[in-house]
């Protein structure tokens, strides 16, 4: 992802674009660009990112692969804001990191994109405590939600 946005420093990517530029799901890359703002900015309405100007400096002294796993303060949320990003449809993170453990989440939860972003922030805020199998399958089955939701693709 990172090489992507340096082969194309200047330019705003939708999340869109850049899903496809990567091969992966945009909803993915929207949870991995919230968890590092130290690296990524991401516009008001949510719909571009970019890499920030300070963020390239960096990468290009130290490189990709130590820039990636600086170690940075922990992300606090401010409990007297209300993010309206965050799903309703879902109980506390604890339950959804359960679940995400588990692989036991309801249908309805894994194909809506409220509750998809939600997942992946959860998953983002603690890495490890999901194995890669489980992540997997549990994305093979939004796949299959999703498809199943619109099968000619429109």
């Amino acid at each position: 992802m990172i090489r992507e946005f340096l082969a194309h420093s200047a330019e705003l990517l939708t999340f869109r674009r850049l899903a496809r530029l990567v091969a992966s799901d945009h909803d993915v890359l929207h949870a991995i660009a919230h968890t590092r703002p130290d690296l990524f900015m991401i516009t008001g309405d949510d719909r571009f990112v970019k890499l920030f100007p300070e963020a390239v400096e960096r990468i290009v002294h130290v490189g990709v692969e130590h820039a990636i796993v600086e170690v940075r303060p922990p992300i606090v949320p401010d409990p007297s804001k209300h993010d309206p990003t965050l799903c309703s449809h879902l109980s506390s993170d604890e339950e959804i990191l359960a679940d995400l453990q588990r692989c036991s989440f309801h249908p309805d939860s894994l194909a809506r994109n409220c509750c998809w972003r939600h997942i992946c922030r959860v998953r983002g805020h603690n890495p490890g405590a999901v194995d890669q199998d489980s992540w997997r399958e549990l994305c093979r089955i939004r796949g299959y939600l999703l498809e199943r939701q619109n099968p000619r693709g429109f």
